[in-house]
């Protein structure tokens, strides 16, 4: 919520360079995340898109974006993202992607998605590190580059480099640098707008479906409690035993993994729905605060003022 998230005010620069080919999903599992950190909490978060010609690139699907400013002008950043394309092998070896890879020096921290690990490790700046990439790509890439230690995970962290491969990958990696830079918080509102819906095809599976929306198991399973019972809320002692957790257990849990009580985790995704809600023509805030489990339209907009101003 706005006004608990504790490192609203902290400064977020993004330089975000994309090469030919790039995925649109990678790119938009990578900085959506932050966008909801920013719209929702007003946190100061900016970033610029950066191409290695300063040229318009396009993505795998055929998608055009031009760059902000030329790479003479890109001042260093707390977050460098660098999304790779599918021509890497010839990319590599391009001079104009060598000094476009110099943005690294400016980086507080370099996320290198899909392809982008193959550039670093060709350039050198992946040495004796660990580091992964999509997973089609892993053994070449380890022969390739028998001094980089390749490791078959979803994402990988060393010190200031962060590699990953696939869209979920980068999800969970955006989400884990938003934990670290702003809190558990507001990595909680990042997911719940990403990966906390119910599937409405079949509502018989758990209601945060197959991708977790939290990595703790115990915890997702209260959480799926939660988002399954948004129109008739189940009382804590309810979710908790739903869950298999004793009612403290479940507080401990909430509190050390989302820095929330589970009260008011229930409440924030209750709020989150009626707001989406809302946005929908058609529905007063009386029938928004039946199908979110609020008693009356005025209690919804108690509730609202108080977790949004």
């Amino acid at each position: 919520m706005k006004h608990d998230l504790p490192n609203a005010q902290k400064k977020l620069r993004i330089n975000l360079l994309l090469f030919e080919a790039f995925s649109n999903m990678l790119l938009a599992c990578l900085i959506e995340p932050m966008r909801v950190v920013r719209d929702e909490h007003g946190a100061d978060i900016t970033w610029t898109v950066l191409t290695p010609h300063d040229e318009t690139v396009h993505s795998s699907s055929g998608l055009a974006q031009a760059p902000h400013r030329p790479l003479s002008e890109a001042g260093p950043c707390d977050l460098l993202i660098m999304i790779g394309g599918d021509r890497f092998r010839s990319n590599a070896d391009d001079p104009a992607v060598r000094r476009a890879l110099r943005l690294t020096r400016k980086a507080g921290a370099v996320i290198a998605a899909d392809t982008g690990a193959w550039l670093l490790a060709r350039a050198g700046y992946l040495h004796g590190r660990r580091a992964t990439l999509h997973w089609q790509l892993l053994t070449e890439f380890s022969e390739t580059f028998p001094d980089v230690q390749t490791v078959s995970a979803p994402f990988v962290v060393d010190g200031r480099w962060m590699t990953c491969g696939s869209a979920a990958a980068a999800m969970e990696l955006a989400l884990q640098e938003i934990t670290r830079r702003f809190g558990a918080a507001a990595r909680f509102d990042a997911a719940a707008m990403f990966l906390n819906g119910p599937r409405m095809a079949r509502p018989a599976e758990p209601a945060f479906g197959a991708f977790p929306s939290h990595p703790n198991p115990r915890l997702r399973q209260a959480l799926d409690q939660m988002a399954a019972h948004i129109e008739r809320p189940f009382g804590l002692p309810e979710i908790a035993a739903a869950a298999g957790l004793t009612l403290r257990t479940m507080a401990r849990l909430f509190e050390e993994e989302l820095e929330l009580s589970p009260g008011r985790c229930y409440l924030h995704m209750r709020l989150a729905r009626a707001r989406e809600h809302l946005l929908q023509p058609g529905l007063t805030k009386a029938e928004v605060a039946a199908m979110c489990g609020f008693s009356s339209a005025a209690s919804l907009s108690r509730a609202l003022r108080r977790a949004h101003g």
